[in-house]
């Protein structure tokens, strides 16, 4: 019977995050910035560990980096106690709410070249002890609409494609996915395998946030992984001779084909309740941080009245104009 402890939940944050600049400018990666009230790298964490996540890797480019993130969850007692002289409970409670519960470990691996997302998951299966690989990507987030009548839907959908998997109890491979209307620009799933970026393709069930792997697959990445970084393999010289980044694609379908019936991806469609937001590319994000300061953030309220203010404003210079 499988349970939360047999997932190694994996963060992959090692990437230069240029798409997000100037928001990302300067700091290790783009989870580092703003959303709402919090971070990103706040939010997914709470999010795993709501999905009941125990064992915990991020996966970052440096010590610099590492030590950013460790940051984001220390504990600390002098701030919080400036806090409480001052009166500033808000201030407090965000704090607090930024801490990690001691029952929850959170490990790191570093990826100092960009050497692809396989190569990234395979470095994080060295220390995830034989578990199945929850792989969280942090361009995307999916906000359950809490107003509905579905207790289910009232989670987030990575709890519940989680709690899917653990329920169903036969391990193999699980993708949160969405509709797309352009399959040719996304990771694809069709008829159980992994297609990235298809010029043609039957399916339109595009691969976004969330992907859990099999821990035959997890461990097959780990393999590839070392290859690519033992001088003299082929792997190795795809990206040291030809710069070629390693996806996981080839490897994950090789053990699917090994073994259709267990093996082949499972996909876990986002519903239609729940609230796309797009956090991997500048304008994404930038619409994504003004959806959360409206609807998600402590001061939601007074950030309303303050952009119902400048939007009349913005609407008399236009017609000014």
């Amino acid at each position: 019977m499988l349970t939360t402890d047999d997932l190694e939940f994996v963060i992959l944050a090692a990437g230069k995050s240029t798409r997000n600049y100037p928001h990302s400018k300067g700091i290790p990666h783009k989870s580092l910035i703003p959303f709402g009230s919090r971070k990103v790298i706040d939010y997914i964490i709470k999010e795993l560990i709501s999905s009941g996540a125990k064992h915990i890797t991020i996966v970052c480019s440096d010590e610099k980096a590492k030590e950013s993130f460790e940051l984001c969850f220390t504990k600390e007692q002098k701030i919080e106690d400036k806090f409480k002289k001052n009166g500033n409970i808000i201030g407090l409670e965000l704090l607090q709410s930024l801490y990690i519960p001691d029952d929850v470990e959170i490990k790191y691996v570093i990826q100092d070249k960009p050497k692809g997302l396989g190569h990234a998951i395979g470095l994080a299966n060295k220390i995830a002890n034989g578990r199945h690989l929850v792989v969280r990507v942090p361009d995307d987030i999916v906000l359950p609409n809490h107003a509905v009548k579905d207790a289910e839907l009232r989670k987030s959908v990575v709890r519940r494609c989680i709690e899917k998997y653990i329920a169903d109890g036969i391990g193999g491979n699980m993708f949160i996915t969405r509709h797309v209307k352009d399959p040719s620009r996304w990771g694809i799933i069709d008829d159980g395998i992994f297609k990235e970026k298809p010029k043609e393709s039957k399916s339109d069930e595009a691969f976004h946030t969330l992907a859990i792997f099999d821990k035959k697959v997890a461990k097959r990445l780990e393999e590839i992984a070392n290859l690519i970084d033992t001088v003299g393999t082929e792997e190795y010289n795809l990206w040291e001779t030809e710069g070629k980044e390693i996806h996981f694609d080839k490897y994950l379908n090789e053990e699917v084909k090994k073994d259709s019936k267990n093996m082949a991806i499972r996909t876990f469609p986002i519903s239609k309740t729940d609230t796309y937001l797009d956090c991997g590319t500048l304008q994404g994000y930038e619409e994504a941080l003004l959806y959360t300061l409206l609807k998600e953030s402590v001061f939601k309220e007074k950030n309303k009245q303050t952009a119902q203010i400048l939007l009349i404003d913005c609407m008399l210079e236009d017609d000014e104009e």
